[in-house]
């Protein structure tokens, strides 16, 4: 990076470059473009298999602020949204919509700040409404076994809340990253209000929570609580939980945070049917959620590709969060998604194009004309984005 990330000063390593360069060379991967690691079975040659795992990350402690502060219980079922979404949405986007899922998670909590039974029972039936909502969406092969729960009062202030998924399908299912030069870049709305969505969505998703949390939250927060943050995330904003500010419109602050990561994987389910039904699903050639590393994500699939793309105007959290933070737009493109929470990669074509355009209208999510990919020499693939706000090739 060209200059320092206030995220990054908060300890966070938004592309996680260091995690990438340490496990990669001990990682077991068969498709290295794909969005996620991927193995052939070796008892059946014509199934591959993934194993993932991720969660709600620190938008916990903004739900357990909300909470306390007032006393809405239900805001805990939007940790499931969030860590479920995390999960599948990463491995649609390499084509595991059909097969078999297995779901499990993992609670670590400190009892004795947060109410736990409290906690438990909202996450329990967020699972069950959430499944229902995806068998409805043709995922009939999605089991929830349950998981672990730890209660750890010395190690951890509030909760970490993840999930894990175990997904198999056919190898001709894959999308595998093979994305090449004249490729045509699209993108779908982290915000905006989907289908099966009862509230409308900031489109924050589940990165740079914990800049967002810290800049926006009001500072009398750190004292009033100090369990949940430290003196070098302190909170250190003006904004109470139930404050409106008029550039979110209706939303409040912590309803603008804590909105809840969107379902990918039911609009890449709804795309790769429509492009199989239309004999089209060869010119889907990749496709990335934009969390970590945000709207320069895309760069983690193919190989030998400069992605050349022209961002739309962010939704108003972001702009709130960079007004309040004093980040550059540059580290926001690459801490958020900044307004688009999945790219879609593939051929120069009419009726491919209409397809996503198809899907857009179907699922009440706005599409976005992106960009194209070019040839790129370097040992990586490289990112440029134009946006309202300047023009950033440096990723």
């Amino acid at each position: 990076m060209t200059e320092t990330s206030k995220y990054k000063e908060l300890g966070v390593d938004p592309g996680k470059s260091n995690v990438r360069k340490i496990f990669t060379k001990y990682i077991t991967n068969d498709y290295p473009d794909a969005f996620v690691n991927i193995v052939t079975d070796p008892e059946n040659p014509e199934q591959v298999f993934t194993m993932h795992m991720d969660g709600d990350g620190s938008k916990i402690v903004q739900r357990v602020l909300h909470y306390l502060e007032t006393g809405d219980a239900t805001i805990f079922q939007g940790a499931v949204d969030d860590a479920v979404s995390m999960n599948t949405g990463d491995i649609a986007a390499s084509g595991f919509i059909t097969g078999k899922w297995v779901i499990t998670d993992v609670i670590n909590i400190n009892a004795m700040n947060i109410p736990k039974d409290i906690i438990m029972e909202q996450v329990a039936k967020r699972f069950k409404e959430l499944i229902d909502i995806y068998n409805k969406n043709g995922f009939d092969m999605l089991y929830f076994l349950g998981g672990e729960t730890a209660d750890l009062p010395t190690q951890i202030s509030s909760m970490v809340f993840d999930v894990g998924i175990y997904a198999r399908t056919e190898k001709n299912n894959i999308v595998a990253g093979n994305v090449k030069p004249g490729d045509k870049i699209y993108g779908f709305a982290s915000d905006g209000r989907a289908r099966w969505e009862n509230a409308d969505n900031s489109g924050m998703m589940s990165n740079g929570v914990t800049m967002a949390r810290i800049d926006l939250m009001n500072k009398k927060y750190a004292e009033k609580y100090p369990f949940l943050n430290n003196k070098a995330c302190a909170y250190r904003g003006k904004y109470q939980i139930n404050e409106r500010p008029e550039i979110l419109n209706t939303m409040t602050v912590s309803e603008a945070i804590l909105s809840p990561t969107r379902q990918w994987a039911i609009v890449i389910k709804r795309i790769i049917k429509k492009l199989k039904e239309k004999n089209k699903l060869s010119l889907l050639h990749g496709i990335s959620m934009n969390t970590g590393g945000g709207a320069t994500k895309i760069g983690h699939i193919g190989s030998g590709i400069l992605y050349r793309k022209t961002m739309p105007v962010v939704p108003p959290i972001f702009k709130l969060i960079k007004d309040e933070s004093g980040e550059s737009w540059r580290n926001m493109f690459e801490t958020f998604n900044c307004g688009v929470g999945i790219d879609i990669v593939g051929g120069d074509n009419k009726e491919f194009r209409k397809i996503l355009e198809e899907i857009s209208k179907e699922v009440h999510v706005k599409m976005f004309d992106l960009g194209i990919c070019d040839q790129y020499e370097g040992e990586k693939n490289k990112v440029e984005l134009e946006t309202p706000y300047g023009f950033f090739n440096n990723y």
